[in-house]
């Protein structure tokens, strides 16, 4: 146990050190990159969505996308928490499992819905582009 928690003490650091912030400013820049990504997805702007997430996601939601459609879509982020699950320090990357709660509104002519995720973000050392979205799960 106590070499778990020195090992998370030490994966923190690592991110202040690396990153110039904290644990709060990750969930930050998490929770930007929720609604960036909601954002990119309903004007299906593979680019930017493509600057969020990692290459193998990129994929999957490039199929995604192709099922959907031309259908617009409107996707409103009413109410957004983030808490941090874990993180880690693997020997390529950082790994942080981020769960997002909220409501969210998919249509004009709906009420807003609660909705549950997890999201793992991956800043992978040697790319040194910044947290990436690199897996969603709805939890919901």
């Amino acid at each position: 146990m106590l070499k778990r928690l020195r090992r998370r003490v030490a994966v923190r650091q690592a991110v202040r050190r690396r990153h110039g912030g904290d644990i709060d400013e990750l969930l930050r820049l998490a929770r930007l990159s929720f609604v960036q990504l909601q954002a990119a997805w309903d004007r299906a702007d593979l680019h930017a969505i493509g600057a969020l997430t990692t290459e193998p996601l990129l994929a999957e939601l490039r199929d995604q996308l192709e099922q959907r459609g031309p259908v617009p879509n409107r996707t409103e982020v009413i109410e957004l928490d983030a808490r941090l699950l874990a993180l880690e320090e693997l020997r390529e990357a950082f790994v942080a499992s981020v769960e997002f709660s909220g409501l969210i509104r998919e249509r004009v002519d709906e009420s807003a819905a609660p909705f549950r995720e997890l999201w793992l973000l991956a800043n992978v050392k040697a790319a040194d582009r910044g947290w990436q979205l690199a897996r969603v799960q709805s939890l919901s």
